[in-house]
C-alpha cells in the first residue's frame, strides 16, 4: 500500500467520524419519495417471529388515579363525573404486551414488543409509565381552559375483560366515552393480533360548543424510552419527525438548555418519533391537518441527555365526523414499516446526509443479508458469507489497484534518478515522468482510483451493519458475540482512555491486528514504515465501541484482502 493510498483511507475514516457533527451543524431536510396513501385497516396472515429465550416482561407499577380536581370555577371540568373507578385492560397479541386504562379513554402505560429484547433480559419497551410518554389529545375549550384528555376518566361504553388475547388473524376494538357540558367525546381503539399499529377513532359531538376556534390537538409525548445499553448512542438517534408535502421536517433536543418550540403550518401525513432502533408514529387518516407542533425537554440522566420530544397534529374539527388515526409503536424494520405506503419507510437509513447519501446502496444489502438469513439463520455466518461474496464483486478492481502499486513500486529507482537528475526544473521533471509512466504502461491513478470507486459501498456497509436493527440481539458465538449490534466486551477497565473507551474488546484487536499484517505486505518505502503501526492503532482506538458486527465485517474483508494479495503475489511470480 503506497503512501497515497494510506493518506486515502485516513482522509476517509476522518469524514466518516465527522459526518454526524457536520449534520448536526447542516441540520438539511429529508426528501420524500412515496405519494401519501390511507393505510389500509386489515388483518394479515403473515407468519409471527418465535419469543426471544430467556426474555421477560418488564414489571410495572400499579396504575394510580389521575383525576384532575384542581380547577373547581371551571363550567366543563365541574360537569365530568369523575368518581368512576381506574379499570385496567391487559392486551396480548403474537407482537405485543401492553396494559392500558380508561384514562383519556384509553391511556397505556405500556407497552412491549415480544420479539425484541434488551441486553438485560426484559422486553423492548415503547410505552413506559415511569416517563409518562405515549399519544395523547387535548384541546382548549371555548372559554379558554387548557383540557389534557389524560388527566380524566372515561367511561367504558360495555363491559371489557380484564385481558384481551388476540390470536393470528384476530382484531379487537374497545370503546369509552366522556360528556363535558352539551358536548361528548367518544375514543375507540382497534388492536390487531398481526400489526404493530393500533386505530384511533376520534368523536366529538357538537365540536362548536366544546372546542375553541373548533381545533383540537392529537401528538406524542415525552418521546420513546432507551432500550440499548449504550443510551448516549441510541439518543444521537433520537428525533421527532412530520411529513408535510414533499418534505420531512425533523426536529431535535441535544442537551438540557431550554428547547425553542417550533410550529409549521400546513397539511401533515404523519408525525413519529424515534430511537436507534424503534419507532412511534401517528398517521392520520380521513382527518383535516393543518400544521404540527414540536417541544419538548431534555432530562440528564447519569452522563445521558435523554430526549423527550413533543409531536403534535393540530386538527381542525368543523363537523361531527370521527377523526381516525393510526398510531405505530414497532421496531425500524424496512419490511414492516413500509407496508404504511405514506412514506414512513423514509426515515428507515436517512438519520443525517451521511445515511441518505448511502441509503439506495444500503437497502438493497439489508434486503441481501435477510435473503441469506432466510436459509442460514444466524447472522454472524451470514456476515462471514456476505464479505466473501463482496471480496468476490470488488476483485477486478483491488487487483488492478495492486497491480499498480507493484508497477509504481518498480520504477521507484527511475523516478529517484529523474528527480535528482531535473531538481531544478519541475517542468522538466514533470514532462518526463509522465514519459516514463507511458513507457511502462503506468496510470498514476490507477492505486487511489479502484479504491475511491469502492467508497460508496464501503460506506453502506458501515451504515448497515451499525445501525440495521436486524443484528440487534442476534448471536453469532454465544459467550463472546451474543450481540452484532453491541461491542464484543470481555471485560470493563476500571478507567476510560480517550477515544478508547472503557471495554476491552477483541474483535478490534483482530481487525487492527490483520490490516497491520496487510499493511507490511505492501509497504516497500522504509520511510513509510511507522505507517504499518500509526494507521491501525488510529483504527483500533476509533472501532473499539462499534458494534461487534461491523468489527468482525471489516476483520474478515482484512483477511480475505491478505489471502488475496498473497495469491496475486504468487501469480506475479510464477509468471516472473
Amino acid at each position: 500500500m503506497d503512501k497515497k493510498s494510506i493518506l486515502a483511507i485516513v482522509i476517509i475514516t476522518i469524514v466518516i467520524l465527522l459526518l454526524p457533527t457536520y449534520y448536526k451543524l447542516i441540520n438539511g431536510d429529508q426528501k420524500r419519495t412515496y405519494v401519501p396513501q390511507e393505510v389500509p385497516v386489515e388483518s394479515a396472515s403473515k407468519p409471527v417471529r418465535q419469543k426471544p429465550e430467556n426474555i421477560k416482561a418488564t414489571e410495572t407499577l400499579p396504575a394510580k388515579p389521575l383525576v384532575d380536581t384542581s380547577n373547581k370555577e371551571s363550567m366543563f371540568v365541574d360537569t365530568l363525573t369523575q368518581s368512576l373507578a381506574i379499570s385496567d385492560i391487559t392486551i396480548e397479541t403474537p407482537l405485543i404486551h401492553a396494559k392500558m386504562n380508561n384514562m383519556g379513554g384509553g391511556k397505556f402505560y405500556s407497552w412491549d414488543l415480544k420479539n425484541y429484547g434488551t441486553w438485560q433480559g426484559d422486553l423492548v419497551r415503547i410505552i413506559d409509565k415511569q416517563i409518562e410518554n405515549g399519544f395523547d389529545f387535548s384541546f382548549i375549550t371555548i372559554s379558554g381552559e387548557k383540557i389534557d384528555a389524560n388527566r380524566f376518566a372515561f367511561t367504558p361504553t360495555m363491559e371489557y375483560p380484564e385481558k384481551i388475547l388476540l390470536s393470528q388473524g384476530e382484531k379487537k376494538k374497545v370503546e369509552y366515552s366522556l360528556t363535558i357540558g352539551d358536548s361528548k367525546i367518544t375514543k375507540a381503539i382497534t388492536f390487531y393480533a398481526d400489526y404493530y399499529h393500533i386505530d384511533v377513532e376520534l368523536f366529538i359531538e357538537n365540536p362548536s360548543a366544546l372546542l375553541l376556534n373548533n381545533e383540537y390537538q392529537f401528538g406524542w409525548i415525552n418521546g420513546l424510552p432507551s432500550n440499548e445499553e449504550n443510551r448516549s448512542e441510541d439518543y444521537t438517534y433520537s428525533e421527532a419527525y412530520a411529513s408535510m408535502g414533499d418534505e420531512i421536517e425533523n426536529y431535535t433536543i441535544d442537551s438540557e438548555d431550554e428547547v425553542e418550540t417550533r410550529s409549521i403550518n400546513g397539511k401533515t401525513d404523519w408525525i413519529a418519533v424515534r430511537t436507534k432502533y424503534f419507532l412511534a408514529a401517528i398517521i392520520p387518516g380521513d382527518v383535516k391537518t393543518s400544521g404540527v407542533n414540536f417541544g419538548g425537554f431534555g432530562e440528564k440522566i447519569g452522563e445521558v441527555v435523554e430526549r423527550r420530544y413533543l409531536a403534535q397534529l393540530n386538527i381542525n374539527k368543523t363537523d361531527p365526523s370521527s377523526d381516525s388515526y393510526s398510531v405505530y409503536m414497532g421496531p425500524m424494520d424496512y419490511s414492516i414499516v413500509s407496508e404504511y405506503e405514506k412514506g414512513l419507510d423514509d426515515l428507515i437509513m436517512s438519520h443525517g446526509w451521511y445515511e441518505r447519501t448511502f441509503r439506495a446502496i444500503s437497502l438493497p444489502i439489508i434486503g441481501l443479508l435477510k435473503f441469506f438469513y432466510s436459509f442460514i439463520p444466524n447472522y454472524g455466518v451470514v456476515i462471514i458469507l456476505f464479505s466473501i461474496l463482496v471480496k468476490i464483486v470488488v476483485y477486478p478492481l483491488t487487483k488492478k489497484s495492486y497491480k499498480s502499486m507493484k508497477e509504481m513500486s518498480r520504477v521507484q529507482p527511475l523516478l529517484a534518478e529523474l528527480k535528482e537528475k531535473y531538481k531544478k526544473d519541475p517542468q522538466r521533471l514533470n514532462k518526463e515522468t509522465m514519459k516514463l509512466y507511458k513507457e511502462h504502461g503506468i496510470n498514476p491513478l490507477g492505486g487511489c482510483l479502484p479504491m475511491l470507486l469502492q467508497l460508496p459501498l464501503l460506506g453502506a456497509l458501515f451504515i448497515v451493519f451499525r445501525s440495521t436493527i436486524q443484528l440487534r440481539g442476534a448471536t453469532f458465538i454465544p459467550g463472546w458475540i451474543d450481540d452484532l449490534s453491541r461491542a464484543d466486551t470481555i471485560f470493563t477497565l476500571p478507567f476510560s482512555l480517550p477515544m478508547y473507551g472503557d471495554q476491552f474488546n477483541i474483535l478490534p484487536i483482530l481487525m487492527a491486528g490483520s490490516m497491520m499484517i496487510q499493511s507490511k505486505m505492501t509497504m516497500k518505502d522504509p520511510k513509510q514504515k511507522a505507517m504499518v503501526y500509526i494507521m491501525p492503532i488510529f483504527m483500533l482506538l476509533i472501532f473499539n465501541q462499534f458494534p461487534s458486527g461491523l468489527n468482525l465485517y471489516y476483520t474478515l474483508f482484512n483477511v480475505l484482502t491478505i489471502i488475496q494479495q498473497k495469491f496475486t503475489d504468487n501469480q506475479g511470480t510464477q509468471k516472473a
